[in-house]
């Protein structure tokens, strides 16, 4: 057996002796590791967690890129892209497709309950699997039906709406006249995204092209969804290329900047809560191992007497530091983890919807990030042996015999 490792051995066993201090000093630093790496896995968890579930809704009920009028501020005014224009953008790599869509303000009234919406014109084919997922009561609408309704949840309690109701829409036309359009509920949705949920509803696109008086080719915007990990920048400044000098594409992340610099400061927050727990560690470390090099310092006196180098000694402390730390590596990975599985099945802790755009903390456990912070984590806690190496240079045997 190594010769350091034998002698940090017989340390890892002889600490736990009543008669030395550091047997429960060591305790605590592993706990205060645990600690620390708990903080790590559930800071950088829900962190990510939040961000990916607050942008995937983002893109639930919206798109990756929007085509709209420059003048987008008029919602009686539509674009119109010809079939040639839009197979060239389609061919663009990285779209995965485009839709057509319809925005009209209106008011629906149910039995004098009121509630101001933007109707959301779509074809039956426009996320289809993703909106029926979000239906909680009724179903998607039909291909061929005509002033069908898809409201939220909070619309339907907020107007006591049920499905197969009817409830009469206003709409203000062009020219400032006041219509109204008798539509029927067919399915009420949650799509989990408080703003979406108390502003939006879905109708047929056909419907609202009917009450506009526009062609079959008339449409308030274009979203385009893109495949995965496709650069959305980029392929937003191929499309503007390719639209007419009236129309603008505009990426997610320049519609809803503020929401996205929100939502990136959590990377530095994580960040910092890091470096923090870091340098807990190494502060908690060092400690323990001056406190175990000062129980110890005969012993030091003793090896350096019989020409035991600097070096060797250090070896020792450091598979004492190695034993210590990948003992609260382990115990912070395991109650870390099985904390954030417990949220990620009960979602027991919950959020203020209308603040983080969902109602509890998601959690994404991604493998990889818990493996850096576990090597970040165990690299920099061996950083604490630069002090007790330090004062192991300064310890000669002369200096033992002075003390005794």
């Amino acid at each position: 057996m190594n010769f350091e490792l034998f002698i940090a051995k017989r340390l890892s066993k002889s600490k736990l002796n009543r008669y030395y201090y550091s047997g429960p000093i060591i305790n605590i630093c592993q706990i205060a590791i645990s600690i620390s790496v708990i903080i790590m896995i559930i800071s950088i968890s829900t962190g990510k967690g939040l961000q990916l579930t607050i942008i995937n809704n983002i893109k639930n009920t919206d798109s990756d890129i929007v085509i709209a009028n420059i003048n987008n501020k008029n919602e009686t005014q539509y674009i119109n892209i010809s079939d040639e224009e839009l197979s060239v953008i389609q061919n663009i790599n990285g779209i995965e497709e485009i839709n057509p869509i319809i925005n009209k303000s209106a008011i629906i009234n149910k039995d004098d309950n009121l509630k101001g919406v933007i109707v959301k014109g779509i074809f039956p084919r426009y996320k289809n699997e993703i909106i029926k997922n979000y239906i909680i009561e009724g179903s998607y609408l039909n291909k061929n039906a005509k002033n069908e309704l898809l409201v939220s949840q909070n619309q339907a309690q907020n107007l006591k709406l049920k499905i197969g109701d009817n409830c009469l829409l206003y709409f203000l036309s062009k020219n400032n006249n006041i219509q109204k359009r008798l539509f029927i509920i067919t399915g009420i949705f949650d799509m989990q995204n408080e703003v979406f949920n108390d502003n939006y509803c879905f109708t047929n696109n056909e419907t609202l092209q009917k009450i506009n008086k526009w062609s079959s080719k008339e449409f308030s915007k274009y979203e385009i969804s893109l495949k995965k990990d496709a650069p959305i920048e980029k392929i937003t400044k191929k499309i503007n290329k390719n639209l007419k000098y009236n129309l603008v594409a505009n990426s997610l992340e320049n519609r809803f900047s503020n929401l996205f610099t929100w939502i990136n400061l959590f990377d530095k927050n994580i960040f910092i809560l890091i470096i923090i727990m870091c340098m807990i560690c190494i502060i908690n470390m060092t400690n323990s191992l001056l406190i175990l090099m000062l129980e110890r310092i005969k012993m030091i006196g003793t090896l350096k007497s019989f020409g035991c180098g600097n070096i060797s000694i250090l070896k020792i402390f450091l598979f004492n530091s190695f034993e210590i730390s990948i003992k609260g590596i382990i115990y912070g990975n395991v109650i870390g983890l099985s904390l954030c599985f417990i949220q990620k099945y009960t979602r027991i802790i919950q959020l203020d919807p209308v603040s983080y755009f969902i109602d509890y903390v998601p959690i994404d456990i991604n493998i990889s990030h818990i493996i850096l912070i576990n090597i970040i984590t165990f690299i920099i806690i061996q950083v604490s042996i630069i002090v007790p190496y330090v004062i192991i240079q300064k310890i000669t045997p002369s200096n033992i015999l002075k003390i005794n």
